[in-house]
């Protein structure tokens, strides 16, 4: 039984030769590095134009970034003058910054 298991299993040949060096095997490895060298040349090409395409969005939302807290200033400036206004009008009526209390909420069902 067990001669005919050692026969079944199948060895791995070592050798600790190194090859023989022909035309051919070092025609192959300059075309395996040739290869890798151009895959990596298009690699680098598309992060280059990653990075253009990023650094273009980055400067688009900086942009945009001043020209909304440009507005938000604008924004305070005419609302602090417009309420400045309208402080000595509405002693009676609760407006402003004051958040108003209602009990007066609706209620309903949403079937899904």
């Amino acid at each position: 039984m067990k001669s005919l298991l050692n026969r079944n299993i199948v060895r791995a040949k070592i050798s600790t030769m190194p090859r023989y060096q022909s035309e051919s095997s070092t025609q192959l490895e300059l075309y395996k590095v040739v290869h890798e060298k151009q895959r990596i040349q298009r690699e680098l090409s598309d992060i280059q134009e990653r990075m253009i395409y990023l650094q273009k969005r980055f400067n688009s939302l900086n942009n945009q970034i001043e020209n909304t807290e440009k507005t938000i200033q604008k924004l305070r400036q005419a609302n602090s003058g417009h309420t400045e206004n309208n402080s000595g009008n509405n002693s009676g009526n609760n407006s402003g910054n004051n958040p108003v209390e209602s009990n007066n909420y609706q209620t309903f069902e949403i079937n899904y």
